[in-house]
């Protein structure tokens, strides 16, 4: 069983502490043998050693580069849309031969965001040329025209309707996933032998961060983590007022879930408090209505959308690099989650000692770079080399089978 030496230490112990890389197969030991990054130790200013008070800081102060936007609508196969916006900064040059990066945000993010915003930059800082950001339904001027909302697993799973639109666009380049928080969690289910929908070739594989992938223990936290409970209550709040008013823009909405939920359901989801964990099981349980009842009850839920549930009857199709931290309120994982995911060759789980969710500040001075988009890119070059080189070893597989072939029949 995988011991984590530092997940009861003091913050200011943590800080010291170099990162856990886990995984059995060929990408995570690509990411040992070749990220200069592995050995470093996430200096976090003191004031953001509390993971609440760090993600306060990243998503309020840090200074947002403004990069431009061009959006495309993608129109998903149950008549819904999504906003994707093609990130651009004037004056960079992008590298042909890298791939296209598609990036999904965590339930709160859209383009505008700051942590988005300095996530895409630092891929266009790295040549990566085109990078795109996916606005889910009904978020960032995105028109709702069902009552269906982005679910990280299932039909409405969206990752990809986006990155089959994406690789149409360009059907001649590579795509590149980056997610967090929840977006993490649809690129991983798409990723899996189990998706809805199967893998687009073009894809070589995904790097996340912040990843929620133990749902039973991000559930404890609720009513015990004073942060994590602020976070899941915002949260759920926003669900619930797109659920139940026309506060997000969301122009007929409620008469369209109203419709489908029925009365006395839409009418306990607006009365909801969200101040048990039962009152937080009954939201997404009426959430489940509008996913065509994909649900049978809470325990039902957690098995089909948590990550660790998942690994255990399915498979990665393609490498994935998760970077999460011991601190992120969020996100908390167990020993015994190692060990699950320790089983696919395709996961490399990158456990910093400290860094918050989605948070990862270096300074305390309001700047645009920050440990985690360093991490993400870095681990996104490594994939991509990775993938050249399983590409150059298959392609030499091949012609040396060709020879055998050819060999034996030149015998016979």
């Amino acid at each position: 069983m995988v011991k984590f030496p530092f997940r009861q230490a003091h913050p200011l112990v943590r800080k010291w502490a170099q990162p856990l890389v886990f995984g059995k197969g060929p990408i995570t030991e690509a990411i040992r043998r070749q990220s200069p990054l592995i050995d470093r130790q996430i200096r976090t200013p003191i004031p953001c050693l509390n993971p609440v008070s760090a993600f306060v800081f990243r998503t309020k102060y840090e200074k947002n580069p403004e990069l431009r936007l061009v959006r495309h609508l993608v129109k998903t196969d149950d008549g819904g849309c999504l906003g994707v916006d093609k990130m651009e900064r004037d004056g960079v040059e992008g590298d042909p031969n890298k791939p296209v990066v598609v990036v999904f945000p965590g339930g709160n993010e859209v383009s505008i965001s700051t942590k988005i915003q300095t996530l895409c930059a630092s891929y266009l800082d790295a040549s990566y040329g085109d990078v795109f950001m996916c606005n889910y339904r009904g978020k960032f001027k995105t028109p709702l025209l069902t009552a269906q909302l982005t679910f990280q697993n299932g039909r409405f799973n969206d990752v990809y309707q986006v990155v089959n639109y994406i690789a149409d666009l360009y059907p001649d380049r590579k795509i590149l996933i980056s997610a967090d928080c929840f977006g993490g969690s649809c690129a991983l289910d798409y990723l899996l032998t189990s998706s809805y929908a199967p893998v687009n070739e073009n894809v070589i594989g995904c790097v996340a961060h912040s990843v929620q992938m133990n749902l039973i223990e991000t559930n404890k936290g609720i009513l015990t983590e004073p942060g994590y409970s602020l976070f899941v209550k915002n949260y759920n709040k926003y669900l619930q007022h797109v659920l139940t008013n026309d506060r997000y823009g969301s122009v007929g909405l409620p008469d369209m879930v109203r419709k489908k939920m029925g009365d006395k359901l839409y009418e306990t989801m607006e009365k909801l408090e969200l101040e048990t964990i039962e009152d937080h099981t009954q939201l997404y349980m009426g959430f489940s209505v509008l996913l065509d009842n994909a649900f049978d009850s809470a325990e039902d839920y957690i098995y089909q959308t948590s990550p660790h549930c998942k690994l255990q009857r399915a498979s990665l199709t393609r490498p994935m690099v998760i970077i999460n931290s011991q601190d992120d309120f969020t996100a908390p994982v167990s020993e015994e989650d190692i060990d699950i995911f320790e089983r696919d060759p395709n996961l490399c789980f990158w456990l910093n000692p400290n860094g918050g969710h989605c948070s990862y500040v270096r300074t305390m001075y309001p700047t645009v770079t920050n440990y985690i988009d360093e991490m993400v890119v870095n681990c996104s070059d490594i994939l991509v080399s990775h993938s050249e080189a399983e590409k150059k070893r298959e392609h030499e597989k091949k012609r040396e089978d060709e020879k055998i072939c050819e060999q034996a029949m030149d015998t016979n």
